[in-house]
């Protein structure tokens, strides 16, 4: 199998899970050719491969570019993490224009000349490209990238259908109510016990299964959405990270959705940190991500 791995906008996170795979990675290599990976060969351009895995997202011209090179020569294209899968973290930047986010980032007297055209609005890989499979995670996990290449080299790509993180947590129930909604500052959880039916902002219920679910289950740490939405919360409408999210809170804490609402801060980060980009949640009004959209003309910039 010839392999091949690419970057567009990103962290590299997904790249270094890839070099950490260390003696299977040996192996793989030895008994296939990867043909292109910055960080493993010195191979200036891409060249036709069985297998890629583009990893980030398209963030100007140039990274389109490098996604529709990668769709016209490789045979199948791999959406690796969640940025490549769903906008990822990246998919924040929906909520500022360009400028303001440069200003944020770099203060006014910046000057940006010469800079790369950014695009007006992020989207996740498959709205570029064709995609034929999806490993989300920021990053993959380790285990799963590696099972993955096993079964891609061995000629099968997994298919997308998942269950969610609460299908592999290792805690119980707890009586209720609890008070909340509330996160780890606020104070320490019950070992062993349900975050959420604590009253802790946990995005389990909604989140692609695979991780192991090792932050609620091992380390007492709500999940974050990090593996991007499950197959139910992409299919059906009534399945909104928000909502869903505020419904089970209203349970855990008996308190009313308004108010449970009104406790969080932040919700386009709380319910829509990886997954703001997703075309799917973008449609969905007003329970999706198109509040917190900005659009072109549609407001001032602050």
């Amino acid at each position: 199998m010839r392999l091949a791995i690419i970057s567009l906008s990103s962290c590299l996170g997904c790249q270094m899970v890839f070099l950490s795979l260390e003696d299977y990675l040996l192996s793989l290599m030895s008994e296939n050719s990867v043909s292109f990976a910055p960080f493993i060969v010195d191979q200036k351009k891409l060249t036709e491969v069985d297998i890629v895995l583009v990893e980030g997202t398209v963030r100007n011209g140039e990274d389109f570019r490098k996604a529709k090179e990668a769709r016209e020569k490789a045979e199948q294209l791999i959406a690796l993490g969640t940025c490549a899968c769903h906008g990822g973290v990246q998919g924040l930047a929906n909520m500022f224009s360009e400028k303001k986010l440069m200003r944020r980032r770099f203060g006014d007297g910046a000057s940006f000349e010469g800079a790369p055209q950014g695009v007006m609005r992020l989207y996740p890989l498959d709205s570029y490209v064709r995609v034929d499979a999806y490993l989300p995670g920021c990053p993959t996990p380790r285990e799963l990238l590696k099972s993955f290449l096993e079964f891609a080299l061995s000629g099968t790509l997994p298919s997308r259908q998942g269950a969610s993180v609460c299908a592999e947590c290792q805690v119980s129930g707890i009586p209720l109510p609890q008070p909340g909604p509330r996160r780890t500052t606020d104070a320490i959880p019950v070992a062993g016990k349900c975050l959420l039916e604590q009253g802790y902002i946990c995005m389990g219920p909604l989140t692609r299964d695979g991780c192991g679910a090792k932050c609620p289950s091992e380390l007492g740490v709500p999940c974050s959405g990090c593996r991007g939405p499950s197959d139910a919360v992409l299919m059906y409408p009534t399945q909104d990270p928000k909502l869903e999210s505020v419904r089970r809170l209203v349970r855990a804490t008996e308190r009313n959705a308004r108010d449970v609402l009104g406790a969080i801060s932040d919700p386009a980060h709380t319910f829509y940190k990886y997954c703001l980009a997703e075309p799917i949640l973008r449609r969905r009004r007003p329970a999706g991500t198109s509040p917190y959209l900005y659009r072109l003309g549609e407001r001032e910039e602050r």
